[in-house]
C-alpha cells in the first residue's frame, strides 16, 4: 500500500513557473541562474509558509541540473541530479536545521568539509533553515567562511526573522525578502489543488481557508488537506467553519455592535453561544479585530471624526487582547473582561477630544455676567484681550475642528523638547481655524511669545497659512479642584486594612 503524501508536500514547487506569489524573487534568481551570476551567499527572510525552503530546493536544484539548456533557469527535474534533491538524497545539497544544531561545534565541522568538491554537480549547496538560531559564536565562526567560501559552494539562508541575524551576516548575503501572499493568490492555488484532487469544495470555503492561512500557502494547503475527510460530497460552509473553529461573521457583527453600543450583557450572552458553537476565543478576537478595522475603514472614508475615534480605541484594545490571549492561561475572563470594559463606553458614539484641547465656549453676553466689585488691573498682557471681550457684542461662536485638534496634537508632539514643553503647559482649545493657548502664569506666557514667530511658521507650513494662533493669559482659579481619592483612602480598603490591622504597601491598577 502506497503510503499517503500529505497535499503541501505533494504540490510543492518543483519549476521556478509554479512559485506562487514571489514573483520578484523569482525572477531575480532565474536572471542570475541564466546569466551565471549566483551569488556565494543568499539570505531568504519572511513569514511561515511563504516558500523560503522551496525556493532554495529550487535554486539547488537549477544550480546542479544537467540537463538545464543555455540561458534558461528552470531545471529539467529528470536528470540524475534534480532526481535526487527531489527524493531527498543529493549528496550536493546538504541543508542544516540551525534550531538543533546552532553550536560552534556544528559550524566548525561544516568549516572543514565545505572545501570537499560536489559529488555529481558543478556546485555544493549548503541550505541553513531557521538560520536565526545560531549561537552569536556560531555566526562568528561562519563568517569567514561565509565572505570567501569555494568557487563551487553556494551558502542560503533562511529565517523568519531576518532582524536576529547579525549586521556581519547580512553584509555578505543577498538578501531576499518574501511577503504573504494575498488571500486571492491563495484561493487560486488553492482552487488549482482541489481540481488537480478531485476534491469538490465550496468557494466560500477556499476564501475562509485563504482568510485563516494569515498569508501562508503551506497552511492554507494544510487546512484544505484537513477538510477533505469531512465528506465524501462537496465540502460546504458550516462544517468547514466547526472544523477550522472560526466564528459566524454575521455573529462577529452583532457582537461588534453590541460592544460598541455598550450593551455588555447581551455582548456576553452572544459571546458565550459563539463559544458554545465551536469558535476558539482568539479566532473570535480576530474575527472582532478585522470588522473593525473594515468599520475605520469605511468610518475614514466618510470622514466621521467620531466614529474613527471610537473604533480606533476598540481597534487598539483588540490588538494588545489579541497578543494576551495567545499566552494566557484563562482566555475567556480576559476576552469578556476586554469586552465589558469596552462597552462601557459605548452607546451613541460622540467625538473624542484629545487630552489637551477642549473646545472653544462662547462668550457670555455682557447682561448675564453679575455684577461684582473692582478687580486690581492685570498685566499689560491680558489688557487689551479683556478690552476686546467687552466691546464686541455677543456673537455665535465658531464650531470646533476635530482634523484640527488633532493636527495639532500630532505638531506639538513632533516639535523639539524646549518647544513642546511650553506650548503643552497651556490650555488648548480650537474653534473654526482658530487656535488660542490660554497659560495660567505670566511667565509661561512670556516664554510662549518669545516662541511665537517658530511656531507661526511650522504651523503655517505643517497645517495651512489659514490657521491662525492666539496666546492669551488665563486667569488663575480661586478654588482648586479637590483631589480624587487615593486607591487605599477607598472606604473598603480601609475597613480590609482596620480588620487585618495591616498597612499598604502597594497599590496595583487592574
Amino acid at each position: 500500500m502506497t503510503p499517503y503524501q500529505t497535499l503541501y508536500r505533494k504540490y510543492r514547487s518543483q519549476t521556478f513557473a509554479d512559485l506562487v506569489g514571489q514573483e520578484a524573487v523569482s525572477r531575480a534568481l532565474q536572471g542570475a541562474v541564466a546569466g551565471n551570476r549566483v551569488a556565494h551567499a543568499y539570505l531568504f527572510s519572511g513569514t511561515r509558509g511563504t516558500g523560503k525552503t522551496t525556493t532554495a530546493r529550487l535554486l539547488a536544484k537549477s544550480l546542479d541540473c544537467r540537463r538545464r539548456a543555455d540561458g534558461s533557469a528552470e531545471p529539467c527535474n529528470e536528470c540524475e541530479s534534480c532526481v535526487a534533491i527531489n527524493a531527498g538524497a543529493a549528496l550536493d545539497l546538504i541543508e542544516i536545521d540551525a534550531a538543533s544544531n546552532r553550536g560552534i561545534d556544528e559550524i566548525r565541522d561544516l568549516r572543514e568539509k565545505v572545501h570537499l568538491a560536489p559529488a555529481i554537480g558543478p556546485k555544493k549547496i549548503y541550505i541553513i533553515d531557521e538560520a536565526h538560531m545560531l549561537t552569536p559564536d556560531a555566526f562568528n565562526a561562519l563568517l569567514k567562511t561565509l565572505e570567501e567560501p569555494p568557487e563551487h559552494v553556494v551558502f542560503i539562508l533562511c529565517t523568519t526573522e531576518a532582524q536576529k541575524v547579525p549586521a556581519t551576516v547580512l553584509g555578505r548575503c543577498l538578501h531576499f525578502v518574501f511577503r504573504r501572499m494575498t488571500e486571492e493568490e491563495t484561493v487560486g492555488h488553492l482552487r488549482h489543488v482541489a481540481a488537480a484532487e478531485g476534491i469538490a469544495v465550496e468557494p466560500e470555503v477556499l476564501a475562509l481557508v485563504a482568510r485563516a492561512a494569515q498569508g501562508s500557502m503551506r497552511d492554507a494547503i494544510g487546512l484544505l488537506d484537513q477538510l477533505v475527510p469531512l465528506s465524501a460530497g462537496t465540502i460546504g460552509l458550516t462544517e468547514a467553519r466547526d472544523l477550522l473553529q472560526m466564528a459566524d461573521p454575521e455573529l462577529v457583527a452583532r457582537l461588534l455592535n453590541d460592544v460598541l453600543g455598550g450593551r455588555a450583557r447581551e455582548a456576553l450572552d452572544l459571546l458565550a453561544s459563539i463559544y458554545a458553537a465551536g469558535a476558539e476565543y482568539r479566532s473570535v478576537v480576530r474575527a472582532l479585530m478585522e470588522r473593525a478595522r473594515d468599520l475605520l475603514v469605511e468610518a475614514v472614508e466618510r470622514r466621521d471624526a467620531a466614529a474613527r475615534s471610537r473604533l480606533s480605541e476598540v481597534l487598539d484594545a483588540l490588538v494588545r487582547l489579541d497578543g494576551e490571549v495567545r499566552r494566557h492561561g484563562e482566555p475567556r475572563f480576559l476576552v469578556e473582561a476586554t469586552l465589558v470594559r469596552l462597552s462601557a463606553v459605548g452607546g451613541e458614539v460622540v467625538p473624542a477630544a484629545p487630552p489637551a484641547v477642549a473646545a472653544a465656549e462662547p462668550l457670555p453676553s455682557p447682561a448675564s455676567v453679575p455684577s461684582a466689585p473692582p478687580e486690581e488691573p492685570r498685566s499689560p498682557a491680558n489688557a487689551p484681550v479683556e478690552a476686546q471681550a467687552a466691546a464686541e457684542p455677543e456673537t455665535t461662536p465658531a464650531p470646533t475642528n476635530p482634523e484640527l485638534a488633532e493636527a495639532w496634537q500630532r505638531l506639538v508632539a513632533s516639535q523639539p523638547a524646549h518647544i513642546r514643553g511650553i506650548l503643552k503647559a497651556a490650555e488648548a482649545r480650537v474653534a473654526g481655524d482658530t487656535i488660542t493657548l490660554a497659560y495660567r502664569y505670566k511667565g509661561q506666557f512670556d516664554i510662549a511669545e518669545d516662541k511665537r514667530q517658530a511656531v507661526d511658521q511650522v504651523l503655517a507650513s505643517e497645517i495651512g497659512p489659514h490657521v491662525k494662533l492666539v496666546l492669551e493669559l488665563a486667569p488663575l482659579d480661586s478654588t482648586p479642584a479637590a483631589r480624587p481619592p487615593a486607591p487605599e483612602e477607598h472606604p473598603l480598603v480601609q475597613a480590609a486594612v482596620r480588620k487585618l490591622e495591616g498597612k499598604v504597601t502597594k497599590v496595583r491598577e487592574i
